[in-house]
């Protein structure tokens, strides 16, 4: 990427607002590095764009029951007292040498720190990615419950973000059907039997194994993975809850090394295989949590300070 006309040089570039991007950021620009951090949809990653309602009950330090959105504001107010640039842009070009493009202006850094999140991991089931091309009732996200009211719902997962959805619909939509593989939850909500009644139907050790409907959602086929049976459920919409995948369409032509997942490989300071290129949070840790994509910030912001000022004790 020819980059002879940036406009603006900083010791760091943090390309990506969730909490693990603000939270770097932040550090950085607690330390005196000229800071400024990308984010081309809202701040606060998934956090803001998923379920901005949703309850945060396993963030140390923060009262029980924390809204996602609040979370979120706290870690913007948390970069914008650290003197950081908050940029409302899209990253859509990184270079080697530290230079990106955000729409149509040029930025360079010393370091460049990779935070762009995850995105929804599709179940693979038959015909859910030709009806969510079309929007014909395949979710990923639910940003506004109240879109569900009245609807027949099914979800599919059994892990945290699963249970959130069956709690924020509950008493929304008019029937809930969790669908789970497993014999038990993977999640730290109650135990499945608390969440039955009131609409909500569980069922473990149960597959999806197609979506029925020609041009949106009409139901789905169940099948009991014990005995091999197999029945048809109506619906209106489906919820897939079955995890995240890196965003890793930015960073596919720089090089960088990645895992069998996918994910960035990093040293334990997040360093990646690129010089000053570091990767933290949803791209790079195997733990899809708050408090793990900010302590992995914490990590690279001190690194990241080591490499810019050479600093005595390097």
């Amino acid at each position: 990427m020819n980059m002879e006309h940036e406009t603006a040089d900083y010791d760091v570039i943090v390309v990506g607002g969730g909490p693990a991007g603000l939270a770097a950021a932040s550090y950085c620009g607690r330390k005196f590095l000229r800071t400024a951090i990308f984010e081309g949809d809202c701040w606060g990653g998934i956090l803001t764009r998923w379920c901005p309602d949703k309850r945060i009950d396993n963030y140390p330090g923060t009262r029980p029951g924390i809204r996602a959105e609040e979370l979120a504001q706290s870690l913007v107010d948390f970069a914008q007292r650290s003197g950081v640039d908050l940029v409302q842009s899209r990253v859509e070009e990184i270079s080697r040498n530290g230079g990106i493009r955000a729409g149509d202006e040029r930025y360079r850094g010393k370091v460049v720190v990779l935070a762009n999140g995850s995105t929804a991991a599709e179940a693979g089931i038959p015909r859910e990615k030709e009806l969510a091309e079309r929007g014909g009732g395949i979710f990923y996200k639910i940003p506004d419950p109240s879109r569900f009211r009245g609807r027949r719902v099914v979800i599919v997962g059994g892990g945290d973000t699963a249970l959130s959805h069956v709690q924020r619909l509950r008493g929304v939509a008019s029937r809930i059907t969790l669908a789970h593989r497993q014999e038990t939850l993977r999640s730290e909500y109650e135990a499945s039997e608390e969440f039955e009644g009131d609409g909500v139907e569980v069922l473990l050790q149960t597959a999806v194994e197609t979506i029925l409907g020609a041009e949106r959602v009409e139901g789905v086929r169940l099948k009991d993975l014990p005995t091999g049976k197999t029945r048809d459920l109506p619906a209106d919409a489906v919820v897939m809850a079955v995890g995240v995948k890196p965003n890793f369409a930015l960073f596919q032509d720089l090089g960088v090394s990645r895992d069998s997942k996918g994910q960035i490989a990093t040293d334990p300071w997040q360093r990646t295989s690129l010089p000053r290129f570091f990767a933290i949070g949803d791209v790079s840790s195997p733990l899809k949590m708050i408090v793990t994509a900010v302590a992995q910030a914490a990590t690279a912001a001190h690194q990241a300070y080591v490499d810019v000022r050479s600093p005595y004790w390097k």
